[in-house]
């Protein structure tokens, strides 16, 4: 204990990182022991009804624990067949990894329930992404990777499939009103585009997430009650940003990327473009100024799109906020000469914007993209990264 109160944090770090591998490779070993039990059959052989009951009294695992771990180990580990000839795991190159201790049993789950929707030869690049990211980012890039590799969805005969209802449970309880619902992807966002900008932290503020939130809703209901019987009231309608490729557009194909990051049917997109202005967002348009040069630091609304339309969200490797969260950050600070265009700018959400500010990590502009370097404790090649979740 005197050893570790006399290290430095990156030494610390260093050990910490040494005991985390060295974790994560005796883990898989046990998945390996798990594995081996399965195949022989040890848990008939024990008297009992299958290896969860054994684990309960031996191990002492709760039956979840061990339906999890039986499960990785039935993907992770090679199968006998009844000749006695091995067959390559389901997942050769999750198991490689996590053998390596590379990664965690959080993303071993994460990438078998997502390589059941994926075919095989993306297991080397989901493998590779989340040696660098955390489970959650993982499962943000398995699903943003299933969609790129169907994103024309069904034949322009094939007939949309049935939409499902929208469902509002209300019921009051003990002087406090519940509410769930159940709506669809179009409402949603809508919902989302409400409630967002009303949700931000105030300076110093102290509630949680969920309580911003719902006090959002209540003041999103004080707004409709405060409002005339007209359906558009003081201006424009709540604005929705769809980044939608025209020629599916047209032919009714496919699916467009909302501001929230989920994916929309065309047939829904169509209907919304009947009754909403097309803003298009062209790189270079003459109709919007993209290049506020050294006049303003400030990012006006067409630069914002181009930002948007290039970034699809806060640009940072494993990031999944979309883009309504994130703020414009200056690539060379404005105060030191950077000027104000896509040249220069990339999306970054405050937590990130913050980091990127304070921390070690750099960013660089290579074709028009933003890359980012990690410091060295993390990298100690500082090799260059991007956010494949959001970039195409």
């Amino acid at each position: 204990m005197q050893a570790l109160a006399l290290s430095s944090p990156l030494e610390l770090l260093d050990e910490l990182k040494r005991k985390v591998r060295a974790l994560q490779r005796l883990q898989f070993q046990v998945l390996e022991i798990i594995g081996s039990l399965d195949q022989q059959g040890a848990a008939e052989t024990l008297g009992y009804k299958d290896l969860v009951e054994v684990f309960k009294h031996t191990l002492r695992w709760d039956p979840k624990v061990s339906r999890r771990r039986i499960k990785q180990a039935q993907a992770l580990c090679p199968t006998m067949t009844p000749t006695g000839s091995l067959i390559a795991p389901v997942l050769p190159g999750v198991a490689a990894a996590m053998a390596e201790g590379e990664l965690s049993e959080d993303h071993v789950e994460v990438l078998a329930e997502a390589m059941a929707a994926l075919p095989s030869v993306a297991e080397e690049h989901v493998v590779e992404y989340s040696r660098q990211h955390e489970p959650r980012s993982a499962k943000a890039f398995c699903k943003e990777l299933a969609y790129r590799l169907d994103q024309d969805g069904p034949e322009p005969k094939d007939s949309d499939p049935v939409a499902r209802k929208n469902v509002l449970r209300r019921q009051w309880r003990g002087g406090r009103y519940l509410l769930s619902a159940d709506l669809d992807a179009e409402t949603g966002a809508k919902l989302d585009a409400l409630i967002d900008p009303l949700a931000k932290p105030e300076p110093h503020d102290q509630r949680c997430a969920p309580e911003r939130e719902g006090d959002a809703l209540c003041e999103v209901i004080d707004l409709a009650l405060r409002a005339d019987s007209s359906r558009i009231h003081s201006g424009e309608r709540v604005q929705l940003t769809v980044t939608v490729d025209y020629d599916k557009l047209r032919e009714g194909i496919g699916s467009a990327l909302l501001d929230n990051g989920e994916h929309l049917p065309m047939s829904q997109v169509r209907k919304m473009a009947c009754d909403a202005g097309i803003i298009p967002t062209l790189m270079g348009s003459r109709s919007q100024v993209h290049d506020v040069g050294r006049k303003t630091r400030a990012i006006n609304a067409g630069l914002r799109r181009v930002l948007v339309a290039r970034d699809k969200g806060c640009a940072f490797p494993g990031c999944t906020r979309p883009p309504k969260h994130c703020e414009a950050h200056h690539v060379r600070f404005w105060s030191e000469g950077g000027k104000t265009n896509a040249d220069n700018l990339v999306l970054l959400c405050r937590r990130h914007h913050d980091l990127v500010h304070h921390s070690e990590w750099q960013i660089e502009m290579t074709e028009g993209l933003p890359t980012f370097r990690p410091p060295a404790f993390i990298d100690p090649h500082r090799r260059p990264r991007t956010n494949p979740i959001h970039t195409a």
